[in-house]
């Protein structure tokens, strides 16, 4: 049976280390939802980094987020739409791709962890040269 908190716990102490340059918020729904959409309970599944403020995103530019869902965990790692070209990652991290920008995940694998942790550097050097880093 997966172990979802746990990987959650885990997903959000390594996406952590970039609160230092970005907005955190335990609410999805502050990232670049319109304001009649927004739900005020935040929720304690949900860890979501937001970037700087823009015209299109008041709240700020989605960074990531990890969310416990009912069957696996989501990493939302949105600096792959900015990247010029795909990223490239390895095959056992693509089985966990749905989307461009979403990983799914049941259990806690260091290895496909640290790549993501790779993955989300390179996500933050593209906000730092886009100007969207909050710090």
């Amino acid at each position: 049976m997966p172990d979802l908190p746990a990987v959650h716990a885990e997903l959000r102490r390594r996406l952590s280390v970039h609160e230092d340059a970005f907005l955190v918020s335990d609410n999805l729904t502050d990232a670049n939802t319109a304001a009649s959409h927004k739900v005020d309970e935040p929720s304690p599944d949900t860890y979501v980094l937001l970037g700087a403020p823009t015209d299109r995103y008041p709240d700020g530019q989605l960074f990531a987020s990890v969310r416990i869902g009912k069957r696996y965990v989501s990493y939302h790692l949105m600096s792959v739409y900015m990247s010029p070209e795909e990223p490239t990652i390895s095959p056992e991290l693509t089985r966990r791709r749905q989307g461009k920008s979403c990983f799914n995940f049941t259990r806690v694998d260091d290895a496909l962890f640290d790549e993501l942790a790779d993955l989300t550097d390179r996500g933050r050097d593209l906000y730092e040269a886009e100007g969207l880093l909050r710090r």
